[in-house]
């Protein structure tokens, strides 16, 4: 039986890092791979010859529809499948082969692109792009940017749901540095096409991208304005920004009419509820919203054609309906409802802060510490570290420590530095120490803020002298010099021979503030779980070391006492927002 062979073609250029894991997604989907280099400079050409000897060179003329088309151009295979080297390609729900094997007369196939949230984990924006089609002539790109296929047969064109692509996180500085470049030549394909309303979409992605909804806002205008139903893969999300753009401009009227007019056009567009669900919430109509998020969660997963971001109906609408119904002090649903976007998707944390609020202040510490060991919350160690995180900030750092120990957290470096520093906050010196002495067995170098513990640990007990030994064993290496110091300046402070110790060079002041700062932060953060004459000594050594720590900021420079200044303000605000949080609410469940 003969086989269909599928070629994969791509551009590249300075890929080596993505390069690989997207080529190792299609190995055994495709029968060729052909690879255009752009100009390369660092080792994607290397990298390419593992997978594929069909490798070219095209000099880079600010079209990429151009170097799409010399890629295509050198393919033998009767189906082609285009990626970019920072997608992969997953066959999970349905392979290649055996999409183009059964075509029923189709040409080419949309597929869907999960482009990952770099915002929310677990979350991702999905569209449809046209990436399979037949290897013919009239199967060509067109546009110098923000190229499309053109498509001569629409009706020959299907939507499959698998396989899909994924799209990988770009950090902020890449994401900013494509996005001029993008500019740039939307700007100018734009003057040359100024009655193109699908190049004033993508200058509206791309202003969008670098933070300016100003500037984006009439190119989306425009689009809506001009794009119809026949475009709906670019009007639909086009729609979705706009609105996010008057959200943004505190335009929140205008967007709630724009929203309104919209969900009447597609009322199967589930996003769209969940769009008006946050202009409701941001305006402060908190039971109006609520009905809208429930209307986003009924609806579900909108149509394949709607771009479409995942949580909408699901975790991200949970978490804005607890929101509401605590901003409307039902707090029974709020805590329910942040349990259900904590279930949806366990990668997202953020419900879990609100959730502790809530517990803390209907519950207090010890009670929620056992409310989230039961139900389960510290079997993941993601939402146990973030508790611990919680626990430790809200002035709780024995319970902190008792999620670390449930949670079976504690075997790796990252881990058992954590246990250390959660036993100096809670004045166990000797099992912080002993933490740090298994960090060091398990042949994990303690990290700076993990010898400032040991320290700290000694200067707890007690033992200045162990602690300035462990201090001038630090400072016989080269690097942390200004760190080291600070220690030092504390530790004779507390020792009454501060004038053995100097203050240190101007370059060095930056990192001794710092290091101060973290001591400051371990002696407010401290806190005693047994009273006793050994922890009554304790917590005067702590006033002791946090007033040394303090004198020493104020004598360092006047830029180390405005940070001191800022870190206790910020310290003092978050302190108070934990006590209205919690005595407040408190009082409005009291009858």
């Amino acid at each position: 039986m003969r086989t269909t062979t599928i070629g994969l073609v791509m551009i590249v250029r300075d890929e080596e890092q993505n390069l690989p894991r997207c080529l190792e997604s299609v190995r055994n989907q495709v029968d060729e791979i052909v690879i255009v280099d752009t100009g390369s400079s660092d080792r994607t050409i290397e990298v390419a010859r593992r997978f594929t000897d069909k490798i070219y060179r095209f000099p880079w003329n600010d079209d990429f529809s151009a170097a799409r088309n010399f890629a295509i151009e050198q393919a033998s295979s009767e189906w082609l499948l285009s990626l970019d080297a920072d997608e992969e390609l997953d066959v999970t729900g349905g392979d290649l082969r055996e999409l183009v094997a059964g075509n029923r007369g189709y040409e080419a196939y949309f597929l869907p692109l999960l482009h990952a949230s770099a915002d929310l984990p677990g979350n991702f924006n999905r569209y449809l792009v046209l990436r399979v089609f037949r290897n013919r002539k009239d199967y060509r790109f067109f546009g110098a940017i923000h190229e499309q296929l053109a498509v001569a047969r629409p009706e020959a064109v299907e939507v499959s749901e698998n396989p899909v692509i994924r799209h990988k996180v770009v950090a902020g500085r890449d994401r900013r540095r494509k996005c001029r470049r993008n500019l740039e030549l939307l700007q100018r394909e734009a003057a040359a096409n100024p009655g193109n309303a699908f190049l004033q979409y993508y200058l509206g992605v791309e202003w969008l991208g670098l933070g300016k909804p100003a500037r984006a806002l009439p190119c989306f205008q425009r689009a809506c304005r001009e794009l119809d139903d026949s475009h709906l893969l670019f009007r639909a999300p086009a729609v979705r920004y706009l609105i996010g753009c008057l959200r943004a401009l505190d335009r929140i009227d205008e967007a709630l009419c724009f929203c309104l007019e919209e969900c009447a056009r597609y009322p199967d567009y589930t996003d769209l509820f969940f769009e008006g669900g946050l202009l409701l919430e941001a305006r402060g109509d908190y039971a109006v919203a609520i009905r809208w998020f429930e209307e986003a969660v009924r609806s579900g997963r909108p149509p394949a054609v709607f771009a479409h971001t995942e949580g909408t109906s699901s975790d991200l609408a949970f978490y804005h309906l607890g929101y509401c119904c605590e901003r409307l002090g039902r707090f029974a649903q709020s805590r329910d409802y942040y349990r259900k976007a904590l279930s949806a998707n366990p990668e997202c944390v953020y419900p879990l802060y609100n959730l502790f609020l809530l517990e803390l202040a209907t519950n207090g510490p010890r009670e929620a510490c056992e409310t989230f060991r039961s139900a389960g919350y510290l079997d993941r160690p993601a939402w146990t570290r973030v508790l611990v995180d919680l626990f430790c900030l809200a002035g709780f750092p024995d319970l902190a420590a008792l999620c670390l120990r449930e949670g079976r957290l504690g075997r790796e470096p990252e881990d058992l530095a954590r246990l250390a520093r959660l036993k100096v906050y809670s004045r166990q010196p000797d099992e912080a120490l002993a933490a740090l002495g298994r960090l060091v067995r398990t042949g994990g170098m303690p990290e700076p803020e993990a010898e400032l513990d040991e320290i700290l640990a000694w200067t707890a007990k007690g033992d200045l002298d162990e602690a300035r030994k462990k201090a001038l064993a630090l400072w016989r290496r080269s690097e942390g010099r200004g760190r080291v110091l600070a220690v030092l300046s504390i530790v004779a402070r507390l020792s009454l021979t501060s004038r053995l110790v100097g203050l240190p060079e101007k370059h060095r002041e930056p990192e001794a503030a710092k290091a101060a700062l973290s001591v400051v932060e371990r002696c407010l953060l401290s806190r005693g779980t047994h009273l006793g004459p050994k922890q009554a000594e304790m917590a005067q050594m702590y006033q002791k070391t946090l007033r040394a720590a303090m004198d020493y900021l104020i004598d360092l420079s006047p830029e180390a006492c405005r940070e001191l200044s800022t870190h206790l303000a910020a310290r003092g605000d978050t302190v108070r927002q934990l006590r209205d949080f919690r005595f407040g609410m408190a009082r409005r469940l009291c009858p």
